[in-house]
Parts: C-alpha cells; sequence; structure tokens
C-alpha cells in the first residue's frame, strides 16, 4: 500500500467517524419541564403538546428536582468511612 492510498483511508475513516456524531454523544439535556396535572399530580411521560391537549399545564420542576437526580450516582460512588476498630477488654 503506498502513502496515498493509506492517507485516503486514513482521510475517509476521520470524516465517518466525526460524521456519525459518535464523537459528540453526550447523553442529551434533562429535562426541566413536566405535565402538571388538574389533579395536581405529575405525568413525566406526555410531551408539551400530549399535556396542553390533556387541559394539564407544562410546568417547571422545582430547582431541587434536577439536581440530586444527578448527583445520587456520585454520592454512590464516594467510599464510607471504615469503622474504628474495637478495642478488647484486657
Amino acid at each position: 500500500m503506498n502513502f496515498t492510498k493509506m492517507l485516503q483511508v486514513a482521510t475517509i475513516g476521520a470524516i465517518l467517524a466525526v460524521s456519525s456524531g459518535a464523537a459528540y454523544a453526550t447523553g442529551g439535556t434533562p429535562q426541566t419541564h413536566h405535565c402538571k396535572q388538574a389533579d395536581g399530580t405529575m405525568d413525566t411521560t406526555k410531551t408539551k403538546k400530549q399535556c396542553l391537549a390533556a387541559k394539564g399545564t407544562w410546568a417547571k420542576d422545582a430547582a431541587g428536582t434536577a439536581a440530586p437526580a444527578a448527583a445520587a450516582p456520585a454520592a454512590a460512588a464516594a467510599p464510607a468511612a471504615p469503622a474504628a476498630p474495637a478495642t478488647a477488654p484486657k
């Protein structure tokens, strides 16, 4: 394989990798609004259009509801402090 063929293959591979979007996958942004139904319950499965059609309101979540969901895995990953060793009676 000569240099120009190798360069073409590398260029095509780089173009395909960038255009596939795999390099830009971030998981998206978390949803900050949900459907608040007439009885006061929140329906997280409905879209804004479905919510308004069902006579609900598209309400913004409370400031504290989105943060704990993201922080929960980080808190679980933190190691627990080791217990103090028990002293044996003499």
